[in-house]
């Protein structure tokens, strides 16, 4: 595969033995290697280029390599760029800071040869098979802007549906939990006194918290089996594709499908994913959206598991209650589980079953 590398460290000797480890004879021809010991000159670099994957290593003289991350994530096209740092393992604040400056995983040192080829093989291979998610999104961007101007003169239900069909065709849920979610984010909304505005917005762009799978290929989002930790990585940039997809809009609601898409796996103590953001950082549209999620996922049956009952979905909820969960939006779930009953006896999944199957064959929906 035709394939570019970039390597950045300091030591001349360790940029000679990651080349020759890398530059292996099955691919010599079709791998081109470039190597910085100045991160100053591999960022001038990377604003005439693009690679397809950096591996750098954090002690650099001039600029530091996560300095580096943080500068090289910022370019037009970089977003996507794997880039792994070379550390040692015991080095786990260098690799906490790489994770929050937008590292997509680590090398350890010493170096074991087989692990650094199949790694950075397997990442090479993701990156090459990937499409451009703007180029796969763009129709449902312009889709999905005509839904708004639509949403003045339509019901809330019959817009919701629309933007839930983006969505749960890319994944095991279905339209229905798609309704629940939103009906349930609406309502805690306005238990905490958000006003009918706010409350009315996220009812509609809550369902658009996952609509950046649109971007993640088909063998990595419906694969049956456990994914390998570059597929993860993969499968994590769906809320920074969503994001990115929906960030520029003049919409109102749009821009709320945006905060949610990036925000719904953060957790409230700091761990999630993409920025690790922590307590009321994170976005109250995506606090909300997360407990409201992944309560209904609890509660539905999925191809790999049963569906939990009340009194086990309810038990989790209070035990990552100010871990992954906002206290406040699982306060309001608490107080009002007859409510929570309720929608799930009105929008239940038992009539959606036929169509199940059907919806794993779309790999791209147009509204119509």
């Amino acid at each position: 595969m035709d394939s570019r590398i970039l390597l950045l460290d300091s030591e001349r000797d360790e940029l000679a033995l990651l080349e020759k480890l890398l530059r292996t004879p099955d691919e010599a021809d079709g791998v081109e290697i470039v190597s910085f010991t100045s991160a100053e000159k591999a960022l001038a670099w990377c604003r005439q280029h693009e690679p397809d994957i950096c591996l750098i290593g954090h002690r650099i003289p001039d600029v530091d390599g996560i300095e580096f991350l943080k500068q090289a994530r910022a370019l037009p096209g970089f977003k996507g760029v794997p880039m792994l740092i070379i550390t040692d393992a015991a080095e786990s604040q260098v690799r906490q800071r790489a994770l929050l400056s937008g590292a997509t995983g680590f090398i350890s040192r010493p170096i074991v040869p087989a692990d650094l080829t199949a790694r950075v093989s397997n990442l090479l291979s993701l990156r090459l098979s990937l499409v451009n998610p703007r180029d796969k999104v763009e129709q449902l961007v312009r889709d999905m802007e005509l839904v708004t101007r639509e949403a003045v003169e339509r019901e809330h239900e019959q817009i919701i549906h629309k933007l839930s069909r983006l969505s749960c065709c890319r994944d095991e849920g279905s339209e229905n939990h798609m309704r629940r979610v939103a009906h349930v984010a609406q309502f805690i909304a306005g238990e905490l006194g958000c006003g009918a505005q706010f409350g009315d917005l996220i009812m509609l762009a809550a369902p658009m918290h996952d609509i950046g799978k649109v971007g993640i290929p088909d063998r990595i989002l419906f694969k049956p089996g456990r994914l390998t930790t570059e597929e993860w990585d993969i499968m994590r940039t769906h809320t920074t594709i969503g994001y990115e997809v929906l960030k520029d809009s003049s919409s109102q609601l749009l821009r709320m499908g945006a905060e949610i898409a990036h925000s719904h796996h953060e957790k409230y103590e700091g761990t999630g994913y993409p920025r690790a953001i922590a307590g009321e950082v994170i976005p109250l549209s995506g606090r909300i959206v997360a407990v409201a999620d992944e309560f209904d996922a609890l509660r539905s049956t999925r191809p790999y598991k049963k569906a939990w009952n009340l009194e086990e979905s309810l038990a989790l909820l209070r035990s990552e209650r100010g871990r992954h969960f906002d206290p406040a939006c699982v306060d309001v779930m608490l107080r009002h589980v007859d409510y929570l009953v309720d929608i799930e006896k009105k929008y239940t999944d038992e009539d959606e079953d036929e169509n199940a199957s059907a919806r794993k064959q779309i790999s791209l929906v147009r509204l119509k």
